[in-house]
């Protein structure tokens, strides 16, 4: 009877200390916090700039090849499935943080999805938006924030993809201005100059050291090797030098919510 109630009591403070958290960020910024406590990796990895971390390759394995023209013959499939964006919706996929301008790359996610190795059920696809509408160009595979090396090899290979996680973000307290969480020079969020724990005390943020998973970009139909795999083309404002970090295909810029 004392351990059931030592843990309602439990389940009761966590919901209390959250509802407060709730109250002073994001709801969404509140959960992110919950789900990660640090950005260490088993993968080997390096740093792109304050917030991304990008696998480092593997050497080749004989059956790596192989696998990668299946992986490639399945995202088509995806993407001729989902050529038309209303068929995607239709099927449960939301416009993940949209902005609305011509050229940008907007992830379509379908939450009923596993993270994993479904190639031809992906929780994430793609989309340009253009002149003409939005145009599938890609799909996303996604493996834990926790996820060894080998789980991604199993996946993607290593030795062919660059698997990317976003990590060191300051969540903004509710009422920073909009221009300090999205603008150039923002302070917190994906762009921000923030990009350490105790600088994001100090700025009265909320510290969440991993945002979602593992993830790698894969446009099956571009020109390059290099854009095929794990291409992306991201705008980072004060990323290290304030510049822009471009690898490859266009790819995704964290902006604020905006249209579909």
């Amino acid at each position: 009877m004392a351990k059931r109630l030592a843990v309602v009591l439990g389940v009761v403070l966590l919901g209390c200390l959250t509802m407060v958290k709730a109250q002073q960020f994001p709801l969404w910024e509140v959960m992110l916090h919950s789900a990660g406590k640090t950005d260490q990796t088993p993968v080997p990895s390096m740093k792109m700039g304050n917030h991304m971390q990008m696998s480092l390759k593997r050497d080749v394995q004989p059956a790596d090849e192989q696998r990668a023209q299946e992986i490639l013959a399945a995202a088509r499939r995806v993407i001729l499935r989902y050529a038309d964006v209303n068929t995607a919706l239709k099927n449960g996929y939301k416009p993940f943080f949209p902005t609305g301008k011509i050229g940008e790359e907007v992830h379509y996610t379908n939450y009923r999805f596993g993270c994993c190795a479904d190639y031809d059920h992906l929780r994430s696809i793609l989309y340009k938006r253009t002149a003409q509408g939005m145009q599938a160009v890609g799909v996303m595979y996604t493996a834990p924030q926790n996820g060894s090396a080998d789980e991604l090899n199993a996946i993607v290979p290593l030795s062919i993809a660059t698997w990317h996680r976003h990590v060191d973000f300051c969540g903004a307290p509710r009422g920073v201005p909009l221009d300090e969480r999205f603008g150039p020079d923002a302070q917190f969020g994906a762009r921000g100059s923030i990009h350490t724990e105790e600088a994001c005390k100090a700025a009265n943020g909320l510290w969440i050291p991993v945002v979602f998973g593992w993830m790698t970009h894969v446009y099956p139909d571009a020109k390059l090797p290099g854009q095929i795999w794990g291409g992306m083309e991201m705008t980072m404002g004060a990323n290290g030098d304030g510049g822009e970090t471009k690898m490859g295909a266009p790819g995704l810029a964290l902006s604020r919510p905006g249209r579909m």
